[in-house]
């Protein structure tokens, strides 16, 4: 409890930091389960009191009640009381709701381990931006729904429709701040603005090339230049001098932190159909079964043992229990989440992504009465087998299209459809987004043709006129 004194006024203010142990709590929750396991591993190397294999016997109780007794007796280290209140505070779900400090911060750009990627690069950007909590909740977001590309998948008038307390103005100005992050164009919603991205930080921002871009980016990839040049009123060559210029310019600013890059999927959950019912069921085999060492238990008992030693195995013995005691609560959140996930998501299990529901983070932190944080971490890089195949936790979060007759369709639904139409249509006579929005209708999908265009330009997919084979 910190005091202030206004004037006369004696003000109280609760302050909660979050302690090294909190930290490593929340990366252990964070981490992929191949990065759990090189965790553990290097905290087996650095204490002697955790052990990897079962012990031969059980471990008594008074051996425990003895490690108690000392602690009780000699109050030299804290640790086990961060840890009584870390733990009390996981239990109340308030363990994410601390003010934020340097530590989280930091804690965002160490909780990946490995191979440099670009999220990885473009958080530990964003911990040297100056946003404040809400605002670096918002980048986490956002710099999460990256793709491989650099291009920002996220559709930000579902979010801002269901979490009012973040206005569109607050989105755009993060979109601006991780826009201007190294490498130049990433976090651009289209080709477009990427490229144009790139040539404002060329300076170029009011140049020919920009208008080029703006307003002539179709007629452009068609090589389309004498009509460029007429609206444009320049001679072909210099339009054809300008497309060389933005011909320079990355399409896809995000590859060289992805390309040559093998990921190694361990599914930390399956769902399966068990007498008509939809079974989650947790993979246990990667986590190792860690234990308390009873060599240092007894020591710990053994009165003759030197004070400074008995020290040394309370401090080791705390932090093993705390870490054990994290794996076991990333464990459960793991999945309690994943039951979330497949109680919402059963039609996708039946029927593949036509029956995938909208879903936001959010909904499953109010149902679970955690902070929507959590449920981001505890997704990042967690996977589930399913009889549709094995998918990331974030792939079943999607937003939605409200219907006339009140159906909500989520976007990966619609954008399945989408991309099955393209994929069936006449190589000859590619169906312009007019009729591809007529086609969706009949399927009773029913979105604008400036919405068939936006989710076709997520898919990469081109203009019909572009998509004609003759």
């Amino acid at each position: 409890m910190a005091e202030q004194y206004l004037g006369h006024v004696q003000v109280q203010r609760m302050e909660q930091s979050l302690t090294p142990q909190m930290l490593q709590s929340l990366k252990i929750l964070q981490a992929p389960i191949l990065d759990l396991q090189t965790m553990i591993r290097e905290e087996m190397d650095q204490n002697p009191t955790l052990e990897r294999e079962a012990p031969e016997t059980e471990q008594p109780t008074d051996f425990a009640e003895a490690a108690r007794e000392e602690l009780r007796e000699e109050r030299e280290i804290g640790e086990l009381t961060e840890l009584a209140e870390w733990d009390a505070d996981f239990r109340s779900n308030r363990e994410f709701r601390s003010q934020a400090s340097d530590e989280q911060r930091q804690f965002m750009m160490d909780s990946i381990e490995g191979a440099a990627s670009l999220q990885k690069h473009l958080l530990e950007q964003m911990a040297l931006a100056g946003l404040d909590a809400r605002e670096r909740g918002i980048a986490e977001v956002l710099i999460g729904s990256i793709d491989d590309d650099g291009y920002l998948q996220l559709d930000i008038d579902g979010i801002i429709g269901s979490t009012p307390e973040f206005p569109e103005e607050l989105f755009e100005r993060i979109i601006t701040v991780i826009q201007g992050f190294d490498p130049v164009g990433v976090g651009a919603r289209d080709l477009k603005e990427c490229l144009l991205l790139q040539l404002r930080h060329q300076g170029k921002g009011d140049s020919l090339e920009a208008v080029l871009v703006r307003d002539h980016l179709d007629k452009l990839g068609a090589h389309q230049y004498e009509q460029i040049a007429r609206a444009m009123r320049l001679q072909t060559e210099k339009v054809k001098e300008l497309a060389a210029a933005i011909a320079d310019l990355d399409p896809k600013p995000g590859r060289n932190y992805t390309a040559d890059q093998t990921e190694y999927v361990i599914p930390e959950i399956s769902v399966e159909k068990k007498n008509g019912v939809w079974t989650v069921t947790q993979n246990k085999s990667p986590y190792p079964r860690l234990f308390i060492s009873l060599k240092y238990l007894e020591l710990l008992k053994d009165k003759t043992t030197a004070a400074d030693t008995r020290k040394y195995i309370r401090e080791k013995i705390a932090k093993s229990k705390f870490f054990i005691r994290s794996i076991d609560q990333r464990q459960d959140t793991i999945y309690r989440i994943a039951c979330e996930i497949v109680r919402v998501q059963e039609d996708f299990l039946e029927e593949g992504v036509a029956g995938l529901k909208p879903l936001t983070m959010k909904t499953i932190a109010d149902i679970l009465e955690v902070h929507e944080t959590t449920v981001s971490r505890a997704c990042n890089g967690k996977y589930m087998s399913t009889p549709q195949g094995t998918f990331e936790f974030k792939y079943f979060f999607t937003t939605g299209v409200v219907q006339a007759d009140g159906r909500i369709i989520s976007n990966a639904a619609i954008k399945s459809a989408l991309a099955d139409i393209v994929r069936t249509e006449s190589k000859r006579r590619p169906l312009s987004d007019e009729r591809i929005a007529e086609e969706l209708s009949k399927q009773g999908l029913d979105i604008a043709r400036r919405t068939v265009a936006k989710y076709r330009e997520q898919l990469k997919i081109l203009p019909a006129r572009l998509r004609r084979q003759t």
